[in-house]
């Protein structure tokens, strides 16, 4: 009795591992030459290429769990950023940020509400005239005489035309619609790579989303200019981290996408001569040791400080969430608490590669946070 209890739950176990493993999987691949994958899953996972348009995962290398499309690509390499810079960028259009009702003739009344308007839209005309600041789009209101034809998209990506009929308040007779909107974002991260060969970088890691809808800003325009640090507010658990600054007035490049992946453009200023490192296809990468550069100090150099890469998934739902690291360097522990906000974007290496960049951080664990593949930000400047 107890020996089939043991069996049934050896068995469950192995059957719930299993589904872990094939949930790691990626279902595209990148590969050099024609050979053996060998993927740091669950259970030992290998994908074996021989000059198919796909192959098979094989779980211990011998029983076939998933097809996997491939594909070839030479080896790149790419300098290094590690330091922080500032993000400006106006977006394509305005975003609801908020619904606000408001009295009209004693009633309580929300327009926007009423048109199925929604926080993270992006409303990009008026009344057929194309609306990007805030000032444009409260002007073509007053201007309308309250009759509003927008042109929007949605949170979800869906283009939508909306009829919205604003009405006076009660408070000062001006014509409102019941809508918060806002043109622009601005913050600060730290720059993850430059592409010598076309000059494009990339930074970040993760998009760049409105604070209050947390859905991605649409990009209208943008730059990444100078920043400098003023203090770092170390994090703790439950609350996270923040490197303190203001954004400099020297320019470093135009912003022409804001993605899951990051924010990636034109590099306009002088190229740094820093060491040029290949990067990695994400089955390379491995659990244990690595390498963040960083900059955590006012007027301080980008600095190597020691991490763990405790995880690793290579599926792609989260693009953004590819591996779980944990920071063990007792200077940066000291200096930060962990990883904190302002950190996004910083570069990791592991053994002479560019496997990756810090994304997020665990608030119950500011130690602790995510990373992206390097494989998936340079295939940005790619497309």
């Amino acid at each position: 009795m107890v020996a089939a209890m043991i069996c049934s739950v050896l068995l469950g176990f192995f059957v719930s591992s299993v589904s872990i493993t094939i949930g790691q999987l990626p279902d595209d691949l990148t590969v050099r030459t024609s050979g053996k994958a060998q993927l740091s899953t669950f259970w030992p996972t290998s994908v074996e290429y021989r000059g198919e348009e796909t192959a098979a995962a094989r779980l211990f290398g011998l029983f076939k769990v998933k097809s996997v499309n491939v594909s070839v690509a030479s080896p790149k390499k790419v300098r290094l950023g590690g330091t922080v810079f500032g993000v400006r960028m106006h977006s394509d259009g305005v975003m609801v940020v908020g619904l606000s009702d408001f009295l009209s003739d004693g009633a309580k009344v929300n327009p926007a509400r009423e048109a199925d308007i929604k926080a993270g839209d992006v409303i990009q005309s008026v009344n057929g005239k194309a609306v990007s600041t805030n000032k444009a789009f409260a002007d073509a209101v007053k201007q309308s005489g309250g009759s509003l034809e927008l042109k929007l998209v949605t949170s979800e990506g869906a283009e939508k035309k909306v009829s919205l009929q604003a009405k006076r308040s009660d408070a000062d007779e001006s014509l409102k619609t019941g809508m918060w909107v806002r043109d622009s974002a601005a913050g600060i991260g730290t720059l993850t790579f430059i592409d010598p060969e076309s000059g494009r970088f990339g930074g970040l890691g993760h998009g760049i989303c409105d604070s209050d809808t947390q859905t991605i800003v649409p990009l209208f325009g943008g730059d990444i200019v100078e920043a400098e640090i003023t203090d770092i507010r170390r994090g703790v658990r439950g609350a996270a981290g923040e490197i303190r600054g203001f954004l400099g007035s020297r320019t470093l490049g135009e912003i022409s996408a804001n993605t899951v992946c990051g924010t990636f453009g034109d590099y306009t200023a002088d190229l740094p001569q820093s060491k040029a490192y290949e990067v990695a296809l994400r089955q390379e990468v491995r659990p244990g040791a690595a390498k963040v550069l960083c900059t955590v100090e006012s007027g301080g150099q980008p600095t190597f400080y020691d991490i763990r890469i405790d995880k690793i998934n290579y599926n792609g739902r989260e693009p953004a969430k590819n591996m779980i690291i944990k920071v063990t360097d007792k200077r940066l522990l000291e200096k930060t608490g962990g990883i904190v906000q302002g950190m996004s974007g910083s570069p990791i290496v592991q053994n002479g590669k560019f496997v990756g960049a810090v994304t997020h951080v665990f608030v119950n664990d500011p130690t602790c946070g995510y990373a992206i593949f390097a494989e998936n930000m340079v295939n940005q400047i790619r497309n």
